[in-house]
């Protein structure tokens, strides 16, 4: 056999072994809370591990060590914002908001501002970003897919069609279970591979003779911390700390803690963690390059580097395994996207039973974890690049919901009027860029629209009368008491 062949059999028969672990988890699904939260009865070590995998596959893995193969060492950006947001996300909000024992972040929207049009606008950018996002993870699967022979795009519509099988049977227990063991083999096995591959490229000392004698390279800048330019690293950090502290699938982690304290130190240690191992992505990206010029596929770059510097039974263990974190990625965000439907919509703005936990619930989420799946694979399709859906997700999202999340915390004079008006400047001035409305030269899209919506949201909440639950304290003394 070949080892094109042999890499093959070893990858599918390990995405087998983590379905199984997965599929365990479905015995413990008795309803939509345990579909959607595993019953808020997950442990630091399995908050630790979802909240990394949410980042390490798609993004902090395949999103940066291609973006370093392109970009050289400026490609970490991403890592960066990665780390910092979940860093903040445990410093100023994971403890407060999972004591309110919340399904979606919306959800504290509408407790806050008192408002079904704030949740119903949040809860629609949210769903938007969040089927961007797994578009990243489709791409990023069909970039694994790639080292093969199959087509990334053929590789794409195969990575959907099995994780939304996946997510529809397994669920939150299925992804909390395969986490743990998609981010150790991950963790573990991207540093071993960037460290030989930095080997094999002659070191640090054979990368920057590369870069000086490559004719497409500039050696400075393939080696500056913000090669790729300051302003474009922005564009990416951004609106990914923005992101990270308001996004479903960040705090849907979060609220299937079985505490506010793991919540709290979950957090801040997977952005430790993302923080030490960002590195290792950028070494592999930068020695691909070195080692194999230009790829036909850019995202193919670490899995390309595995494959050819380690022995083949261990190299297909890692693909498999980052094929696997970013589908669990992509499941999660899946999950995060049919509960604000479920949820917020289905539950909430259409008047049903808030704590219906019925049958029928459990197969609205799965048939909208179904369409979700289908309309991420269009957008995948539609839009090249890793990154670049990914901070197209982020900027709509994060510009208009970024400000009423985070000033709703800090700030008690806010009120719904102000909340309103900032997601709609917000997302607006966001999206005018973003389709090339308005030209906002290298000023990233997500500043101005945060801007925008921050501007809106000081102005009017002022000029307008402060509204019940003003406050965190005064939220949650209002959904104790039922209201």
């Amino acid at each position: 056999m070949t080892d094109t062949t042999i890499m093959t059999l070893i990858i599918i028969a390990y995405l087998v072994i983590v379905a199984v672990i997965g599929l365990a988890g479905t015995k413990l699904i008795k309803g939509s809370d345990d579909f959607m939260l595993a019953g808020r009865r997950l442990g630091p070590f399995m908050v630790i591990a979802g909240l990394t995998a949410t980042h390490i596959g798609g993004g902090a893995v395949m999103g940066v060590s291609e973006d370093s193969y392109v970009y050289g060492f400026s490609g970490v950006a991403y890592s960066v914002g990665t780390a910092l947001g979940l860093i903040l996300l445990g410093v100023l909000s994971a403890e407060r908001l999972r004591s309110l024992s919340l399904r979606t972040i919306t959800d504290y929207l509408a407790l806050r501002y008192d408002s079904k049009t704030v949740r119903g606008l949040a809860s629609g950018l949210s769903i938007i970003a969040v089927t961007g996002i797994v578009a990243a993870q489709v791409n990023a699967a069909g970039g694994a897919l790639a080292i093969l022979g199959i087509d990334p795009t053929i590789g794409a519509i195969v990575a959907v069609l099995l994780f939304i099988a996946y997510t529809v049977v397994a669920g939150m227990w299925g992804v909390a279970l395969t986490d743990a063991v998609q981010v150790t083999i991950v963790v573990i096995g991207v540093p071993i591979a960037a460290i030989a591959g930095l080997r094999a490229a002659g070191g640090m000392d054979g990368l920057r003779t590369f870069a000086e004698t490559s004719g497409d390279i500039v050696g400075a800048d393939y080696f500056s911390p913000v090669g790729m330019g300051v302003m474009a690293m922005l564009g990416i950090i951004t609106p990914v700390i923005m992101y990270d502290l308001i996004g479903q699938d960040f705090y849907q982690r979060l609220f299937s803690a079985r505490s506010a304290a793991v919540a709290r130190i979950s957090a801040i240690t997977a952005g430790l963690l993302l923080l030490v191992f960002a590195i290792f992505p950028v070494i592999g990206g930068m020695s691909a390059r070195a080692l194999f010029g230009d790829l036909e596929h850019s995202s193919s770059a670490l899995p390309t580097l595995i494959s050819e510097v380690l022995p083949i039974g261990v190299a297909a263990i890692i693909v498999g395994a980052i094929l696997a974190a970013v589908m669990s990625t992509a499941d999660s965000l899946l999950i995060a996207g049919s509960t604000h439907i479920t949820n917020d919509f289905y539950r909430e703005i259409m008047g049903r039973d808030p704590e219906d936990d019925s049958p029928r619930t459990l197969v609205v989420a799965r048939v909208w974890t179904l369409i979700l799946g289908v309309g991420a694979l269009v957008f995948a399709l539609s839009v090249p690049g890793i990154i670049t859906v990914l901070s197209l997700a982020y900027t709509m999202y994060a510009s208009g919901v970024f400000v009423p999340v985070i000033g709703g915390l800090l700030w008690r004079r806010a009120t719904r009027a102000g909340a309103l008006a900032a997601i709609i400047a917000g997302s607006v001035g966001g999206l005018a860029g973003v389709f090339g409305l308005f030209d906002y030269g290298a000023v990233p899209e997500v500043v101005v629209g945060g801007a925008a919506s921050l501007l809106a949201f000081v102005v009017v909440s002022l000029l307008t009368r402060p509204d019940a639950g003003a406050e965190h304290a005064d939220v949650r003394q209002k959904r104790d008491a039922g209201a």
